[in-house]
C-alpha cells in the first residue's frame, strides 16, 4: 500500500515543498532549491502519520494539502476545517476503504474481529471522502478514519 504525502503550512523542514496561489486552485512543487518569489502560501512535507499533530478536537489548526499515491490527486484543506473522526477497535481491524475513497453514508469502513471470531462492522455516519486513517499502536488493532463530509 502506498502513502500519500501531506503537505503542511509553516512546517519548516528540508523536506518538499509546495507552494499554494490563488486559495488552492494553483499548486506549485518546488525544486530543492528553487527559491519562491509568489505571494501563496508555502507548505511543507511531513511524516503521513504526523497530520494528527496538527488537528485540534478534529478541526485543522493548519492548511495541509493531501497528494494521493496516483500523484494527480490532491485534496487541500484549510485551516478550520471539521473533520469527522470514527474509530475502529478490535482484536483484529481489517479497514475496506483507504484513504481517498468517497463514501456514503452507512458504507463499511472497516471489520472487525472478535478474540472468539465474531465480525462486526463500522460504517461510516456521513457521505464523505476519507482523508486520513490513522493507526494508533496499542495492544488491540485501533485505527481512527478521518472523514470530510460533504
Amino acid at each position: 500500500m502506498k502513502i500519500p504525502k501531506i503537505y503542511v503550512e509553516e512546517e519548516l523542514n528540508d523536506g518538499d515543498r509546495v507552494a499554494i496561489e490563488k486559495d488552492g486552485n494553483a499548486i506549485i512543487f518546488l525544486e530543492k532549491d528553487e527559491e519562491y518569489s509568489g505571494n501563496g502560501k508555502l507548505l511543507y512535507q511531513v511524516i503521513y502519520d504526523d497530520l494528527a499533530k496538527y488537528m485540534s478536537l478534529d478541526t485543522l489548526k493548519k492548511d495541509v494539502l493531501i497528494q494521493y499515491p496516483d500523484k494527480h490527486t490532491f485534496t487541500y484543506l484549510k485551516a478550520g476545517t471539521k473533520l469527522i473522526s470514527v474509530p475502529a477497535e478490535g482484536y483484529k481491524v481489517y479497514p475496506i476503504m483507504d484513504f481517498g475513497f468517497r463514501v456514503l453514508k452507512g458504507y463499511r469502513l472497516a471489520t472487525l474481529e472478535s478474540k472468539k471470531g465474531d465480525l462486526r462492522y463500522v460504517n461510516s455516519p456521513v457521505s464523505g471522502t476519507v482523508i486520513f486513517m490513522n493507526e494508533i499502536p496499542s495492544e488491540r488493532a485501533n485505527y481512527v478514519f478521518y472523514m470530510l463530509e460533504e
